[in-house]
């Protein structure tokens, strides 16, 4: 997956803080962005940020930063509630609280939902 960020510092600050909960790392940094992966896997990304730049608004009457909806696996929902947490101290608006969500699969699914810094809906969840 790729977002775009017109806030890069914010989003690096709330990437790098909920991450780790869910079993990710920024792998990769670069001035105009950075990747979050596996630090057991580097050579598969997860997601990759990047920055809005002024050429890209010029180039563009609509730039893409329509909202994503990105959604990272946990392994347990202790996890789920430690990423939302750290994602609401970052800065992310609460949407949806940590808890048992509907489903009609044989599964059973917890999860949070928050919003990031540039308003996309970053869904963390366990399946069990």
């Amino acid at each position: 997956s790729r977002i775009v960020s017109r806030n890069l510092g914010a989003a690096r600050r709330f990437y790098a803080a909920t991450a780790r909960h869910v079993g990710l790392a920024i792998i990769e940094a670069q001035e105009d962005g950075f990747t979050l992966g596996r630090l057991s896997d580097m050579s598969s990304p997860v997601l990759k940020v990047k920055a809005l730049t002024a050429t890209d608004l010029l180039q563009e009457e609509t730039p893409q930063t329509h909202p994503a909806h990105v959604a990272f696996e946990a392994p347990d929902d202790f996890s789920v509630r430690a990423f939302f947490r750290a994602a609401m101290e970052a800065g992310g608006r609460q949407l949806g609280y940590p808890a048992p969500q509907p489903t009609s699969g044989r599964y059973s699914y917890y999860a949070a939902k928050v919003i990031d810094p540039d308003g996309n809906c970053i869904e963390c969840g366990w399946r069990h």
